[in-house]
């Protein structure tokens, strides 16, 4: 006994839902390819769309989205801060790294004498927010400084180089400037991240201690999220004593636009799965009309409704799989080309894409179940007697 014999005694409507597919092989293949272009546009266009909307929240978590700002509130006494808030703002924040910054404005002098106007940061090391492209940072860098790339790159400045920065105080007749020179003894690597000075100094040449600004850096947007909100709680409850800025707010409504695009072209997929369903559904009832007599004959013999129901569904559900398990193969081919650019990696499956692609099958065989459920209600419900007669 082959194989065929052994399945055929155990699923014999399942034999027979094979056979019956395989008589009307034209219908049969358009009916599996109306399923199979169904799946691969609903896989490939969630899936796609996973990948993309990955990839920009990484590129926006690159640009500083999982960091929170902290400047003085309005409310708060001294327009800066000390050590004492440093200690109160990490009670809050715990194991998020706490980088506070001076920051001004001061004149950079070039060689010809002209005046720029120029950024600068004054900070412990630049080391903990960025990355060292050319030079080497010391262990102590007092009178020098640290540039960025694109400071460099603009004025021509490599590291051992002497840079003029001016800085003005004071107003009318009592304003007093001082020029002071640093020697450059490294430039940073460059970034896309959000408010990147242009000159970095070491916090001892600020006077005081005294911060303008304090950076707390997180590992993702939702925990930069959850840290705002702990801040604005703890100091902003009757009084605005921080100004807190996050781009959390941008990141989730990014993520409403993406995923209300992604979920529009989707449905415009399901549309095509629907009109495979109604294929399906035309080729069930040609086939139930021209196996009229036959399924009379199996009425008489002895298969009741649900033996014919049963049969009739099985074969929905061959042509739903057949039509999916394509769909699903060359979806997945998309989707790794997909991933391989805009994140890299062809593998690189997210668990919304996976969700999408299996979603995609699901549906696809559902829907060919449910155009199936009529015509095998319908045959059915025939006398046997009526469609002998036939």
């Amino acid at each position: 006994m082959n194989w065929l014999s052994r399945l055929a005694g155990r699923f014999p409507r399942l034999v027979i839902a094979r056979r019956n597919v395989s008589r009307a092989k034209v219908r049969s293949i358009l009916a599996a390819a109306a399923i199979l272009i169904g799946v691969v546009a609903i896989g490939t266009i969630g899936a796609g769309g996973a990948a993309f909307k990955q990839s920009q929240l990484d590129s926006i978590q690159s640009q500083g989205a999982t960091n929170v700002f902290l400047s003085p509130g309005p409310d708060k006494e001294q327009q800066y801060f000390d050590r004492e808030d440093l200690v109160s703002i990490e009670e809050v924040v715990g194991p998020a790294g706490i980088v506070a910054t001076k920051e001004q404005s001061m004149e950079f002098v070039e060689r010809a004498g002209r005046r720029e106007q120029v950024s600068v940061t004054y900070l412990d090391d630049p080391r903990v927010q960025y990355d060292i492209g050319a030079g080497e940072f010391p262990a102590n860098w007092r009178q020098r400084a640290v540039v960025s790339a694109a400071f460099a790159t603009e004025h021509g400045v490599q590291p051992g180089d002497r840079v003029k920065l001016v800085q003005s105080s004071g107003e009318g007749a009592n304003a007093t400037e001082t020029e002071r020179a640093y020697r450059v003894v490294a430039v940073l690597e460059p970034t896309q991240s959000f408010g990147v000075s242009e000159v970095f100094l070491p916090i001892e040449e600020a006077q005081n201690r005294q911060y303008s600004q304090v950076r707390i850096t997180t590992t993702s947007v939702e925990r930069a999220e959850r840290v705002a909100t702990a801040l604005r709680e703890r100091f902003n409850d009757r009084e605005d004593r921080l100004l807190v800025f996050e781009l959390t707010s941008l990141v989730r409504l990014f993520q409403t636009i993406v995923n209300g695009i992604n979920l529009f072209l989707v449905g415009l997929g399901g549309i095509s799965l629907l009109v495979a369903g109604v294929s399906i559904a035309n080729t069930m009832l040609m086939a139930v009309i021209k196996r009229r007599e036959e399924i009379g004959v199996l009425r008489s013999v002895g298969y009741t409704k649900g033996d014919i129901v049963r049969i009739l569904l099985a074969e929905a559900a061959l042509l739903g799989v057949i039509g999916a398990g394509g769909g699903f193969v060359i979806a997945l081919a998309a989707t790794m080309v997909a991933n391989a650019v805009f994140l890299g990696d062809p593998l690189a499956f997210s668990r919304t894409a996976m969700l999408y692609l299996l979603g995609a099958v699901a549906f696809g065989v559902g829907t060919s179940l449910l155009a199936g459920a009529y015509p095998a209600w319908r045959a059915a419900s025939e006398r046997p007697v009526d469609a002998l007669r036939s």
